[in-house]
């Protein structure tokens, strides 16, 4: 009987040893699950060339990155494809929160116009860090001096002038000169729209004299126009920029054009809540930074900030405006 008991006692113990072992382990698991940060550097991917606008956006955070100690990253440049080359790197990335990447509005019509299988849906939605206006620019020395000059050119023949749209044919640059053209009158579809790498490269086509016009975020356009190189015949926004008081806007001029141009980070599917969390985290915390807000400031972004959620509803929203848009213009498929 005391063998017996002995044995009970023994097994007794056994089994709360394990029990406890695994209570403690699942505490682990649990808190492994509920906070996440990354065990090696991170790659930030952007879509354009060096130089350009979402390549100097991702740089400056990396920056703030470097000296807030928030997160080591790397960042890599992936062109092509108006950004689909980037997108889709990423979206193999399934689960790994080590890789994202910078996007804007060609995540989106890239999937609506047929130049990409991916959709937005592909990837998991981080946060919204921004918005910009879209810059029609032409050199110091074009003989087209104002909107109006410019507009009555493409009247007389809508092919008559080479305009870059920067890398994605059917974003947001390519919907700001199609609803110009249309407010004038003019078929969009005439138009003679080239893409390049990326902002930079359609800068140095302008400066080169390579091309008439450029349609881009208006960063891109800013340091010329200061510099005296380029001219800005109008901007996208609804009022004039207070770092750019000299720059008209569309709207002022006649064209009831309003155009935002967004800049988001994403990362592949099947991110866990602490890993979307942890990235929340250090964007909301970036947006706030002093380095940011005076990028912005000088680039004529507006501020702002959506989380997770809200930038996936605002892609949703996004998406049912582009999809009319590019089909009002011929380019939806």
């Amino acid at each position: 009987m005391a063998n017996v008991l002995r044995w009970r006692r023994l097994g007794c113990r056994i089994f709360l040893t394990l029990a406890y072992a695994w209570v403690v382990s699942s505490a682990v698991t649990a808190y492994a699950q509920a906070t996440w940060k990354p065990e090696r550097t991170v790659e930030v991917v952007v879509f354009a060339a060096p130089g350009g606008g979402n390549d100097k956006s991702a740089r400056v955070m990396h920056k703030i990155w470097q000296e807030t100690k928030l997160v080591d990253v790397v960042v890599t440049n992936k062109v092509g494809g108006g950004g689909s080359l980037a997108y889709t790197y990423v979206s193999q990335k399934t689960g790994d929160a080590h890789h994202i990447a910078i996007a804007q509005a060609g995540l989106i019509t890239n999937h609506i116009t047929g130049r990409s299988p991916l959709h937005y849906s592909d990837l998991t939605p981080l946060s919204f860090v921004g918005s910009e206006p879209v810059a029609l620019a032409v050199r110091a020395d074009s003989p087209y001096k104002t909107l109006k000059d410019f507009v009555e050119q493409l009247k007389k023949d809508p092919a008559s002038l080479s305009i870059s749209v920067g890398s994605t044919r059917g974003a947001i640059n390519h919907f700001t000169i199609a609803r110009l053209a249309k407010a004038a009158g003019i078929d969009p579809r005439q138009l003679k729209i080239l893409v390049f790498g990326g902002g930079a490269e359609s800068v140095t086509n302008l400066l080169g004299g390579h091309i008439d016009a450029m349609v881009q975020a208006v960063n891109n356009a800013i340091p010329h126009h200061k510099a005296g190189k380029m001219r800005i015949l109008g901007l996208s926004t609804p009022k004039r920029s207070p770092g750019l008081p000299d720059a008209p806007t569309f709207r002022e001029q006649g064209y009831d054009v309003v155009m935002e141009g967004y800049t988001i980070f994403v990362g592949p599917k099947g991110m866990t809540p602490a890993q979307v969390a942890f990235w929340e985290n250090v964007f909301q915390k970036t947006v706030q930074h002093a380095e940011w807000k005076k990028y912005l400031e000088f680039n004529s972004w507006e501020w702002g900030y959506r989380n997770a959620q809200e930038t996936l509803a605002y892609l949703k929203k996004d998406h049912e405006q582009s999809k009319a848009l590019l089909t009002e213009i011929g380019l939806a498929k």
